[in-house]
């Protein structure tokens, strides 16, 4: 184990190909390091005898060797388990590799090719998935994630989410700022949006459950469509689909008063059906 003084928080560097990374941020005035091979494998032994772990200032970084062989090698899998103080930041590199994350930590960056990656609580997040499921509980600031077929499990956002998905589900529970998101094949379940939001699917389906204020524009290609607005508020409606039906359950009224939460809605699909009822 590898352990330095670091009364303040760090910056965490973490570079580990294959295996399990566990990152733990809490009250603390040590960063310790552990690096075990996963299955007591002597060659993930030698990666690690290898590696790079020291503090360099505010930073500490953590270096694993790349496993020499081709195509056909034997994996090297080793488990990082690292203890940093509380509202540190975080990058990680990986290739294929779970990574988990608890407590509180500042901004966290993320590259991984595959893998599973569970966070819980955040400052701000940039994150580029291959493949696997991500799970945020909180962003105390904005996230940017772009992902190929991960799954996304976000919890409450604070700030501006800008989310990229090819063919993986997202769900969100709470994103306060601005949403920009795009899916390609991926369902799309928005349950609290707070300020703009501009979404397209290709053939997913798109639900926001709950709209109170701003501007909301989706598209769609052949993926169904289904906004709920909030009680109370007055929605401005731009409907238009090519071929799927159109129903809604909101009251005709007479324009708001100036004092009256409105909402700006504009949905346009190829194929799917437009839903629009009150949250």
């Amino acid at each position: 184990m590898h352990s330095f003084h670091t009364p303040d928080p760090v910056r965490l560097r973490v570079q580990l190909w294959e295996g399990n990374i566990s990152l733990v941020a809490d009250e603390t005035d040590t960063t310790t390091v552990d690096l075990v091979p996963e299955h007591g494998d002597e060659a993930a032994q030698d990666l690690i005898d290898r590696a790079t772990v020291e503090q360099r200032g505010d930073e500490i970084v953590v270096s694993m060797p790349k496993a020499k062989g081709g195509l056909f090698r034997r994996g090297y899998s080793v488990r990082a388990v690292i203890h940093v103080p509380a509202d540190s930041a975080a990058q990680v590199e990986t290739a294929s590799a779970d990574i988990e994350a608890r407590g509180p930590f500042a901004d966290v960056t993320i590259d991984t090719g595959s893998g599973d990656v569970d966070l819980e609580l955040i400052a701000n997040l940039q994150a580029r998935l291959g493949s696997g499921h991500l799970r945020l509980g909180a962003a105390r600031g904005s996230v940017d994630i772009k992902g190929g077929s991960a799954d996304l499990v976000i919890g409450d956002v604070a700030g501006a989410a800008n989310i990229l998905t090819g063919s993986g589900d997202a769900v969100l529970e709470h994103v306060a700022g601005p949403l920009t998101l795009k899916s390609g094949s991926g369902d799309v379940v928005l349950r609290h949006a707070g300020e703009n939001v501009n979404a397209m699917a290709g053939s997913g389906d798109l639900l926001l459950k709950r709209v109170e204020h701003g501007r909301v524009e989706v598209k769609t290609g052949s993926g169904d469509i289904a906004i709920g607005v909030a009680q109370g508020t007055a929605a401005y409606l731009d409907i238009m689909t090519v071929s799927g039906d159109v129903r809604s359950s909101l009251d005709r009224a007479d324009s708001p008063t100036s004092d009256e939460a409105t909402v700006e809605i504009s949905v346009h699909s190829g194929s799917g059906d437009v839903v629009l009822q009150r949250a």
